[in-house]
C-alpha cells in the first residue's frame, strides 16, 4: 500500500496534468469523503449534484454521520436528484422525536399523550431509568430500510453501484469502526447514532455510536479504498458560536463539534483537496433548510471549479461510467416464502408473526409492511421495529426485528396542571399515571393514576383485550376530590367540594388506532357542599347508577395543536338511580332518577401554508327536556368562552361553537421541544335550562400556546361583546374540554 504521503505527492502531479495527457491512460480513481456536521451535512448534496453536473466522476465514497447517510444512498445508485428528494420527504421533526409519531400511536397510548402531554415519562423496571438518547430512531430506520432493501443479498459494500464505507465509533472498546459489509441499513443507522440524540446501534457485543467521536471525515477511509484522488467535504464547525436561545440538542451538537474538530483537522491532512462549504449562520440543527445547505455545497465545488475539472470525463465517457454505475443498481424485490420474528422471547414472536404473515408468498408491499410496523411501533413497547430480506437468490426471507424497551414497562407520565383564577388565586394540581403490561396475560394493560392539589384522588383501569377482535372488558373506578367555584352572574358567591367514589366496568371495541367504542354499568357515590361562601348549590349525599355509552374518534396528528385531523368524543348516560339532595335554595331539586344526559365535542384541525392552522368545535349536551342539578353542564374559561370565569355558567343543556387561527411564530430545534403559536378565535355559546329566551355569549380571544417539555402553555386575553374581560394563563392541556 502505497504511504499517505506518497499518496499525496503523486495526486498533486496529477492535479497538475491536463485532460489530455492523462488521454489512453487509466484515468485515477476519485473518492469522496464526506464529514459529519448534522443538517450542515446537506451540503454534501450540493457536491455531488455539481460533480454530476461537470461529469466529475465518484469511484468510492465514504461518509460518517451524516455524510454516511448522504454517502450510503449515493452508493446504492441514487442519483444527486433523488437523494435530495429523500432528504426533502424526511420528517426530521419525526425523525428526532422521542415518541411515535402521535397518528401512529394505539389508542390508548393517544389517550395518554392527551392526558399527560409531556416528556416527563421514565420508566420503572430496574428502577427509575430513561432511553440513552432522545430519539429511538425509528423513523430513520424505516428510510434506511426502504434505501437498502434491495441489497439484502449483497456480499460487501464494494458490490454497490458505488462502493461505500460508513464509519461508526465502538463505545465499549473506543475503537473505530467502518462498515464495509453487512446490512446497509444497519450500518447507516449505526454511523448516524449521534449520543445523547439517537440510541446507539447495538451489533453483537458493540455498542456503536456516531463515528465523528473519533472519525468525523474519513479520508483516510477513502485512501484505503484504493482511491488516487481523495477529494474530503467537511462541514464541521471551526469554532463553536452558541446560537442565542440554543436548545438541549444545539448543545448537544456543540458538544460534538468540539470532540470532532481535532480528528478532522488530522483527516485533512490526507486529503488531495478539501471543499469547506460556507456554512456560517447554519447550525446542526438547521434540518429545515436544506434547500440553503444544498445551494451552499453546490457553491463550494463551484469555487473550486479549475481543480475540479482536471478529472472531468468527456461527455460520452462520463455517460459510460453513469450507465455502469446504474447497471449495478438493484430494485428487485421479490416476495417473501416466510417471515421470522427476533428479538423476543417464542410467545410474543409467534404473537406478532400473525401480524406479519399476510406478507409471505405475494409481491412485497413496502408501504403496508412499514404501516404495520408503525403501528407495532404505536403501542410504545418497543425501541425499534425493522425489516430485511435475507438470502442470496430469488426466494428470500423476510426477517423482522423487534426490540423491546429496555426501561419499561412500568412507565410513569407526570405533568403539572397550574391555571390563574382571578376569583381564587391560583388552582394547581400534580398528576401522575403508571401503566402496566402483561399483567396477567400477553396484551393486556393497567392504569394506575394519582393527583394532589385542587384535583386529588387516585384511579385505576384494567384493560383486557379479547383475542385479536378488537373487543376488550376494561373494569375500572376512582375516589377523587374536587372544588370549582359558583357564580351569581360574574360575581365569585362560593366554593363547592365534591367528593365521587366510582366503580364499573366497560366492554367495548377498538378498530385501527383511530376509533373507540365502549359501554358499561357504573355505581357512584356523591357527596358534595359549600365550602366556602353561600350555599347556591344542593348538598349532596348518595349514589347515583347508570349505564353510558361512549363513542370516541381521533383522528389528529397531535396532542397540543395539530396540522390536521379529526377528534370526536360523543356519550350518552342513562341513569337508573338518582343521589340524594338537600336543597340549598328554594325551588332546587334532585336529578331524575330515569335522567337521560347526552354530550359531544368536536374539534378540526386543517393547515393553512406550512405554519397556519385553521380550527373549528362544535360541542353540545343536553338533558333531553329534564332538569339536571348534580350532572348539570357548565361552560367558562380557557377556549370555552374564555371572557367568564371558570364554570359561571351551569345549565341542563350547553350549546358551544368556536373557529380559530393559529400560527407558528418560532420553532425549536426539530424534536427538541415543539413551537409557539399565536393566533385569534371567536366563541359563542352558552348553559341553560330552557332553550327558549336563551342567552348566548360570544367572546374574541387572541393569545398564545407553546408547546414545551413540561407541557403547553397558553395565555390569552378574551374580550367579550357584553363587555366583560380576562386574561388567563395555564400550564396542561389547553383545546380540550
Amino acid at each position: 500500500m502505497i504511504h499517505p504521503q506518497l499518496r499525496f505527492v503523486v495526486a498533486a502531479c496529477l492535479l497538475a496534468l491536463s485532460p489530455s495527457v492523462l488521454l489512453g491512460q487509466p484515468r485515477p480513481r476519485i473518492g469522496l469523503a464526506l464529514g459529519g456536521g448534522a443538517a450542515r451535512g446537506f451540503a454534501h448534496i450540493g457536491v455531488l449534484k455539481w460533480f454530476d453536473e461537470h461529469r466529475i466522476p465518484v469511484d468510492a465514497i465514504a461518509g460518517t454521520s451524516m455524510g454516511g447517510l448522504i454517502g450510503g444512498a449515493f452508493a446504492s445508485g441514487m442519483t444527486p436528484a433523488e437523494v435530495e428528494a429523500l432528504v426533502a420527504s424526511m420528517h426530521w421533526d419525526v425523525m428526532l422525536s422521542p415518541d411515535a409519531p402521535f397518528a401512529d400511536k394505539s389508542f390508548r397510548r393517544k389517550e395518554d399523550a392527551r392526558a399527560f402531554p409531556t416528556d416527563l415519562a421514565v420508566g420503572l423496571r430496574g428502577g427509575l431509568s430513561l432511553p440513552a438518547g432522545l430519539s429511538m430512531g425509528q423513523p430513520a430506520d424505516i428510510v434506511l430500510g426502504r434505501t437498502a432493501m434491495p441489497y439484502y443479498a449483497l456480499a460487501t459494500f464494494d458490490d454497490l453501484p458505488t462502493p461505500f464505507r460508513c464509519v461508526a465509533a465502538d463505545l465499549r472498546k473506543s475503537e473505530i469502526v467502518v462498515f464495509d459489509r453487512g446490512w446497509l441499513a444497519q450500518a447507516m443507522r449505526a454511523t448516524m447514532a449521534i449520543p445523547g440524540v439517537f440510541t446507539p446501534v447495538t451489533i453483537g457485543d458493540q455498542v456503536l455510536v456516531d463515528g465523528g467521536v473519533l472519525n468525523n471525515l474519513p479520508a483516510d477511509v477513502v485512501a484505503a479504498m484504493g482511491a488516487d484522488i481523495v477529494i474530503a467535504v467537511d462541514v464541521s464547525n471551526e469554532l463553536v458560536r452558541h446560537k442565542p436561545g440554543q436548545s438541549l440538542l444545539g448543545v448537544l451538537f456543540d458538544a460534538l463539534d468540539v470532540m470532532m474538530r481535532d480528528n478532522t483537522r488530522r483527516s485533512l491532512r490526507l486529503a488531495t483537496l478539501v471543499l469547506k462549504p460556507e456554512l456560517k449562520g447554519f447550525w446542526g440543527t438547521d434540518f429545515d433548510k436544506a434547500p440553503q445547505l444544498i445551494a451552499r455545497g453546490y457553491a463550494a465545488a463551484e469555487a473550486r471549479r479549475a481543480e475540479l475539472e482536471r478529472f472531468a470525463l468527456a461527455p460520452a465517457d462520463y455517460e459510460a461510467y453513469r450507465a455502469a454505475r446504474m447497471s449495478r443498481r438493484r430494485t428487485l424485490l421479490p416476495p417473501p416464502v416466510s417471515v421470522e420474528i427476533e428479538g423476543v422471547d417464542a410467545a410474543e414472536a409467534t404473537r406478532l408473526r400473525s401480524r406479519f404473515a399476510p406478507f409471505v408468498g405475494r409481491p412485497l408491499d413496502e408501504a403496508a409492511v412499514e404501516r404495520e410496523l408503525a403501528l407495532l411501533m404505536g403501542t410504545e413497547r418497543y425501541m425499534s421495529a425493522t425489516y430485511r430480506l435475507v438470502g442470496d437468490g430469488l426466494r428470500p426471507g423476510m426477517v423482522v426485528t423487534v426490540k423491546p424497551k429496555t426501561w419499561g414497562p412500568p412507565f410513569v407520565l407526570v405533568a403539572a396542571d397550574l391555571r390563574n383564577n382571578p376569583s381564587t388565586g391560583i388552582g394547581a394540581t400534580g398528576r401522575a399515571r403508571v401503566v402496566l403490561a402483561d399483567i396477567t396475560g400477553p396484551g393486556d394493560e393497567g392504569r394506575i393514576d394519582v393527583a394532589l392539589g385542587t384535583l386529588t384522588g387516585i384511579g385505576a383501569e384494567w384493560y383486557r383485550p379479547l383475542g385479536r377482535t378488537g373487543l376488550f372488558f376494561a373494569p375500572r373506578g376512582h375516589i377523587e376530590q374536587s372544588r370549582f367555584n359558583v357564580f351569581d352572574g360574574s360575581a365569585f358567591r362560593a366554593e363547592y367540594n365534591r367528593v365521587s367514589s366510582r366503580a364499573g366496568a366497560d366492554v367495548g371495541f377498538t378498530s385501527g388506532n383511530r376509533l373507540e367504542l365502549r359501554a358499561g354499568y357504573h355505581v357512584e357515590h356523591l357527596d358534595g357542599r359549600t365550602k366556602v361562601g353561600e350555599a347556591l348549590v344542593p348538598r349532596i349525599d348518595g349514589t347515583q347508577a347508570f349505564f353510558e355509552a361512549r363513542a370516541t374518534y381521533d383522528g389528529q396528528t397531535g396532542a397540543v395543536v395539530p396540522e390536521r385531523g379529526l377528534y370526536v368524543k360523543a356519550s350518552l348516560r342513562k341513569f337508573t338511580r338518582a343521589a340524594k339532595t338537600v336543597p340549598a335554595v328554594e325551588g332546587a331539586t334532585s336529578d331524575p332518577p330515569s335522567l337521560l344526559s347526552g354530550e359531544a365535542d368536536a374539534l378540526l384541525f386543517a393547515p393553512v401554508g406550512r405554519r397556519g392552522r385553521l380550527f373549528f368545535r362544535a360541542s353540545g349536551g343536553t338533558s333531553f327536556g329534564s332538569t339536571a342539578v348534580i350532572n348539570a353542564f357548565a361552560l367558562g374559561g380557557p377556549f370555552a368562552l374564555g371572557a367568564l370565569n371558570e364554570g359561571e355558567l351551569r345549565g341542563s343543556h350547553f350549546v358551544l361553537g368556536s373557529a380559530g387561527y393559529l400560527h407558528q411564530v418560532y420553532r425549536f430545534a426539530q424534536g427538541a421541544a415543539g413551537a409557539i403559536y399565536v393566533g385569534g378565535w371567536i366563541e359563542t355559546g352558552s348553559a341553560f335550562d330552557r332553550w327558549r329566551g336563551t342567552h348566548m355569549r360570544t367572546n374574541l380571544s387572541v393569545g398564545l400556546i407553546v408547546d414545551t417539555p413540561l407541557g403547553p402553555v397558553s395565555a390569552a386575553y378574551s374580550l367579550g361583546f357584553d363587555g366583560r374581560n380576562r386574561f388567563y394563563a395555564s400550564l396542561g392541556p389547553t383545546l380540550r374540554r
